[in-house]
């Protein structure tokens, strides 16, 4: 080490510590992404309406799910239960789309706030949605934005049809709500419960089966942000009041804000405090080097290449978890290292199994889209599973070689 280097490393260290004080201490802005998810106490989380669910549904189980309505519904059938699902938007596949509507066909109730559905779900239901407002833009940290983008738009007005739960004056919202109203929907199994003020429905029932469907085009009204305004907190009472007082299972997966990133580093780059020390931390590293290049340089040893004991390695390893039977720990890895060839080979990310992602996987290999389908979702069925057969394991094992012989890349 250089002399004198301690001058400037307390010099490095006091302007790091300094700058971790400033952001600590600093007013934090306002964050506006719409996340609906249950922990987030932003203006567009849902945390407010979660922890009021034992006061409107008294003396229910409370469940949340985070993982797809297949995974939820496709083993057990449930029976007196009500699903309940918010988010922007609502566009589950053709697995997820057929265990919902069974769910309710079977005598369950399911209830679905979203700005937009689409899909197979919109088309089996026949409904369509649209707005006046255009699409809706996500504000990741700037009150300034969501402002500029909400001002020629200040008011909206809702209100129920039933005249037992209707106001006499319209629920006003004053800014974050972007009013989406059903087009179309089918009138023979619908039933109207809620419009806004140019009379554009955007709260409705669909009868299915012996169950039923909510479906409300007003996913905002559910947030914290105009959930605890004291005006109209009662709207989200009311609009849950149309479901039966049974078990209730809270929806985590379709969320806006569950977007899972790759980077190991996310939870620094979430934090603005720790991203900035992130930062300083770098740039400190970066000029130490620079100032201490001038040292001499001892001589580097020669040192005699290792010898490529690869293939000894995989052998005992392979024959290690063929002794013990560990079946499942194989599938993982198997399952881990397909998704890292994915990632590279086609440069898309494999954190989450829908419908775009399996079309692209589709077109960039040439290979049919039934079977690239049937091979994720085998993927995501033995996640769930704590331990899984050998015959299981071999179809993983036949289902990724087969992959591997038709894929055109």
């Amino acid at each position: 080490m250089l002399k004198g280097s301690k001058k400037y490393i307390f010099i490095l260290s006091l302007c790091f510590v300094g700058l971790i004080l400033l952001q600590v201490f600093a007013p934090k802005p306002i964050n506006w992404t719409q996340t609906f998810m249950k922990k987030d106490k932003i203006p567009f989380g849902t945390s407010a309406l979660f922890d009021a669910l034992p006061a409107i549904f008294p003396g229910q189980q409370i469940n949340t799910e985070t993982f797809p309505i297949y995974n939820v519904l496709a083993e057990e059938k449930l029976s007196g239960t009500n699903y309940i699902i918010i988010n922007n938007a609502f566009e589950p596949d053709k697995l997820d789309t057929r265990e919902i509507l069974e769910f309710a066909e079977n005598g369950n109730s399911v209830f679905i706030a979203a700005n937009y559905f689409s899909g197979k779900f919109a088309d089996t239901l026949k409904i369509k949605t649209d707005n006046y407002f255009g699409i809706a833009e996500t504000f990741n940290s700037d009150s300034v934005n969501f402002a500029q983008f909400y001002n020629p738009y200040d008011t909206a007005e809702i209100n129920f049809l039933n005249i037992r739960i209707k106001r006499k004056r319209n629920y006003v919202y004053e800014k974050g709500i972007e009013n989406t109203h059903f087009t179309s929907f089918d009138t023979t199994k619908t039933i109207l419960l809620g419009n806004n003020s140019n009379k554009k429905i955007n709260f409705i029932k669909i009868k299915w089966g012996k169950g039923q469907l909510f479906l409300s085009t007003v996913p905002e009204v559910f947030s914290n942000y105009l959930f605890v305004n004291r005006l109209n907190y009662d709207y989200p009472y009311k609009a849950l009041s149309y479901l039966p007082t049974q078990k209730i299972i809270w929806d985590e997966h379709y969320k806006a804000g569950n977007i899972q990133k790759d980077s190991s580093l996310r939870v620094i780059f979430n934090n603005p405090a720790l991203k900035s020390a992130y930062s300083v931390l770098l740039i400190s590293l970066l000029l130490f080097i620079i100032i201490g290049v001038k040292r001499k340089q001892r001589i580097i040893p020669v040192v005699e290449p290792l010898r490529n004991t690869t293939l000894d390695f995989v052998d005992i390893v392979g024959t290690l978890y063929y002794q013990t039977g560990n079946h499942k720990n194989i599938a993982d890895k198997k399952i881990m290292y397909f998704l890292e060839y994915v990632r590279s080979a086609f440069q898309i990310k494999t954190n989450l199994y829908d419908d775009v992602f399996i079309e692209r996987v589709t077109n960039l290999s040439g290979i049919e889209r039934q079977k690239v389908h049937d091979l994720f979702y085998y993927f995501a069925d033995l996640n769930v599973k704590t331990s899984i057969t050998q015959q299981e394991l071999l179809k993983l094992n036949r289902m990724i070689e087969e992959f591997h012989r038709e894929n055109r890349r």
